[in-house]
């Protein structure tokens, strides 16, 4: 899915006013030399307004400068710094070093823009939502060689591959009387259309839990209950591009059948998946009948923390030692 894709840099409005602390200089002295002002010091003049007790032009449009562009990009200093070079403790907000720390940060050049690139083609191997109906939604894997079937006709998947999302696809039997719509997937799509495992938790509960979880950017989420994994990707939208979901199912069938769809879906590197119970309340090698026929297939291709050899389900808690998480959801 698109938003699992890497960022691209570019220049914003920050980048492109070129808005940085400049070196403000003195006076020149009767030597005729002039001496740069360091810029710790520039930086606790112009943020408490004194400037130049010379009354110099340009000495005093630098420390205005310098002043706006840190009110800009850093606010208001909490505290006055203390500049006394003996109390360089690294640890002490107020020292020199975390001033000097501090100042670095008011250029523009460190905030450009990060942008998404959307895949507006339709690549071999790519998700493809296809809409039949109103109450009728599908997926499928663009794969050359394959055929997507329904009560429509029958589609070629060659003929997927290099159209744009959004277009319209003629069946190649009926006389090309059929037809589907071809979408980009969104955790909503694929929520509509995923194979049903389980309930699941459709697009308005899925808003409203990713607001009252106050998910943002690079959040690190527990998740108790991955079942179809329709919440699951409303969550990683949320938390890319470099968040972490661990996501908690008691099935193992159900387990290697999410990593499987997490990987196709292009979303592996944003979540692990656990075959762990959480609430602790099953005991035994497996859960049910269909876990020990599931995990004989599964060994060769079990990842995250599920071991080939692993053929007990871990129980109580979520196991991750001392590892922080912002959020937790129990399903």
């Amino acid at each position: 899915m698109d938003f699992a894709r890497p960022h691209r840099l570019e220049d914003g409005v920050a980048t492109r006013s070129k808005i940085r602390l400049l070196t403000e200089t003195l006076p020149p002295t009767d030597g005729g030399d002039d001496h740069e002002m360091p810029s710790t010091s520039a930086g606790a003049d112009a943020a408490s307004g004194e400037g130049y007790a010379g009354g110099d032009l340009d000495g005093m449009l630098l420390s205005a400068a310098n002043r706006a562009a840190k009110d800009l990009f850093l606010g208001p200093p909490l505290t006055r710094p203390r500049l006394d070079p003996s109390a360089n403790n690294e640890d002490d907000p107020t020292s020199c070093v975390q001033e000097e720390r501090r100042l670095r940060l008011a250029d523009s050049r460190l905030y450009p823009e990060r942008c998404l690139a959307p895949s507006h083609i339709i690549a071999p191997h790519s998700l493809v939502v296809i809409f039949e109906s109103f109450d009728s939604l599908s997926f499928a894997y663009a794969t050359p060689g394959q055929v997507f079937s329904n009560r429509n006709g029958h589609f070629a998947h060659n003929d997927f591959i290099g159209k744009p999302y959004g277009c319209k696809i003629r069946s190649r039997s009926s006389g090309g009387l059929g037809y589907v719509y071809l979408l980009r997937p969104t955790p909503e799509l694929w929520s509509r259309s995923l194979p049903h495992r389980t309930q699941i938790i459709h697009e308005l509960d899925a808003a409203v839990i990713v607001c009252q979880l106050n998910l943002r950017p690079n959040c690190v989420v527990c998740e108790s209950g991955t079942g179809s994994g329709s919440m699951s990707h409303s969550i990683l939208r949320t938390i890319a591009p470099h968040g972490k979901l661990h996501t908690f199912e008691f099935n193992r069938g159900r387990v290697e059948a999410a990593r499987k769809e997490f990987e196709k879906n292009g979303v592996s590197h944003l979540v692990d998946v656990h075959w762990r119970d959480v609430c602790g309340k099953k005991d035994g090698m497996f859960d049910d009948a269909g876990d020990a026929a599931a995990a004989a297939p599964a060994a060769s291709t079990a990842g995250d923390d599920t071991s080939p050899d692993q053929t007990r389900i871990e129980k109580g808690g979520f196991g991750l030692g001392h590892a922080k998480a912002h959020a937790i959801f129990l399903d």
